[in-house]
């Protein structure tokens, strides 16, 4: 089911009465207004489980009753979900989390408004790296739930290393990537917008995913780089300072729906994906490009390594040296002959869809 659907049928199901004892999910209200990989990873995640016969639909304050439910899955860590987690939990009615998180301590200080706010925000990771249990409301959340699901064993242990989170109620679910990439077809966008090999991006245009460095890092090598995605609210700064370093070389397409068959053949016709984000975990885009046939280069940060191995190039989001020599061994060397297949076997949609729903067995029997 392409995403589109996929949010379609979720949408639909979550307008009807739901059945007693199906299983609601939960977001952030603000949820699909900015669509990226955590909202891909709900869609995704959602369509497999409806194939396996499971009840699942998007919770909605105005018409569910949490106690009909078998169980509720929160999507993210956010105060709202805390407040349904504990009303979930006097009700008795099982709490899974998939937190989606990282804590990078380089992208606290480089990502703070000034100065001052990063390092009070580097003071306070390096606190709670030391006295865990510390009250806060993350760690509230993590106590409530029946089952956490991060997408890799170092987010598992950065949640057991930063909140004191039981080790025994955490199931890693990797993130995944639809099979249909691998057959990706470059000709139509090569028909579209040339025959010219480019280095690309999707994704969010937004300092955490360093658009503006990877833009800086590429104008002196002379390749064209092609960036897929939108800004979100409020980077109306960034924006501009992104297309005044991007004149001349960079060419905007502005976002494509998931399942537009442009993106794919974007990522079959790139020569080089470039991901130098200041975290990933592990960055939905690089699988698919990875999957794609395309030569991949990633940020080190988070849990990439966990994912991707030796069979990608790696370049830390605060060294632009780092980023430009990446892309241009990654420009000559191709992809790594053991990637596409890797991904293919390890995180297709369908293998984390029976991770999930083996939890969900797990935690109501």
């Amino acid at each position: 089911m392409t995403t589109a659907l996929a949010h379609d049928w979720l949408l639909e199901r979550s307008s009807t009465p739901m059945e007693l004892g199906g299983i609601l999910w939960h977001a952030p209200s603000t949820v699909f207004q900015a669509p990226g990989g955590g909202e891909n990873q709900l869609v995704q995640t959602g369509s497999e489980l409806h194939e396996l016969g499971l009840p699942i639909r998007l919770f909605s304050r105005w018409v569910d009753r949490i106690d009909q439910a078998r169980l509720i899955h929160l999507f993210g860590m956010s105060r709202e979900g805390l407040d349904v987690a504990r009303l979930a939990n006097a009700q008795r009615v099982p709490v899974i989390v998939s937190p989606i998180c990282w804590f990078e301590p380089a992208a606290l200080r480089a990502l703070a408004t000034n100065p001052v706010r990063g390092g009070v925000d580097l003071a306070k990771w390096a606190v709670r790296r030391v006295f865990p249990r510390l009250p806060s409301w993350r760690r509230e959340l993590l106590d409530l739930a029946d089952a956490v699901l991060p997408n890799s064993q170092a987010e598992a242990d950065q949640l057991i290393g930063m909140f004191g989170t039981d080790p025994r109620k955490i199931q890693v679910v990797p993130n995944g990537v639809q099979p249909a990439f691998a057959s990706a077809d470059p000709s139509l966008f090569r028909a579209t917008y040339g025959e010219d090999d480019f280095v690309l991006y999707v994704g969010r245009l937004e300092p955490r995913k360093n658009v503006l460095g990877l833009i800086r890092a590429v104008r002196p090598t002379g390749y064209p780089l092609v960036i897929l995605g939108e800004m979100p609210p409020r980077q109306d700064e960034y924006r501009a300072a992104c297309r005044a370093e991007g004149q001349g070389f960079v060419r905007w397409l502005g976002r494509v729906e998931h399942d537009d068959p442009l993106l794919a053949s974007a990522y079959a016709a790139a020569r080089v994906f470039a991901l130098p984000s200041w975290f990933e975990t592990p960055g939905l885009a690089a699988l698919e490009a990875g999957l794609a046939g395309c030569s991949v280069v990633i940020t080190p940060f988070g849990c990439t390594h966990e994912y991707f191995g030796d069979r990608v190039l790696y370049a830390r989001p605060d060294r632009p040296k780092s980023i430009r020599s990446a892309i241009q061994t990654a420009w000559m060397q191709g992809a790594h002959p053991e990637l596409s297949q890797h991904i293919a076997d390890h995180f297709p949609w369908a293998r984390v869809a029976r991770i999930t729903a083996e939890v969900y067995e797990h935690i109501t029997a």
